[in-house]
């Protein structure tokens, strides 16, 4: 699956197409977001309720996201809901467990 960088607007783009949008946000060189790129490159596979958005925090896009979500670390990854307009964090300690991060994706899907 192909990454395509995200530009601004991007993620606002996927909220109006979307119900269900799981935002990622990470840095080039964190070495935990290089480990978790390949969970989420298979994650669209296994849940096509989501749109999945790249976001890198260096750019004034992904500054301004991670600001908005009071993200502290990266991988920082939120879930979010454009008909209720609900938005969670995923626990960091759930981002490198593939089954914890789809348990967290269906259990959001169901409030």
């Amino acid at each position: 699956m192909l990454i395509i960088p995200a530009y601004a607007g991007t993620y606002e783009d996927a909220l109006k197409s979307s119900d269900m949008v799981f935002l990622y946000l990470y840095t080039p060189d964190c070495r935990v977001c290089k480990e978790f790129d390949k969970t989420y490159n298979q994650l669209p596979k296994q849940n096509k309720d989501f749109k999945f958005v790249k976001v890198n925090v260096e750019t004034s896009y992904g500054r301004r996201l991670i600001l908005k979500y009071k993200g502290r670390f990266v991988p920082y990854i939120i879930l979010t809901n454009s008909r209720t307009n609900k938005s969670v964090n995923v626990n960091h300690s759930c981002v490198m467990d593939e089954m914890c991060l789809l348990r967290a994706m269906k259990s959001f899907q169901n409030k």
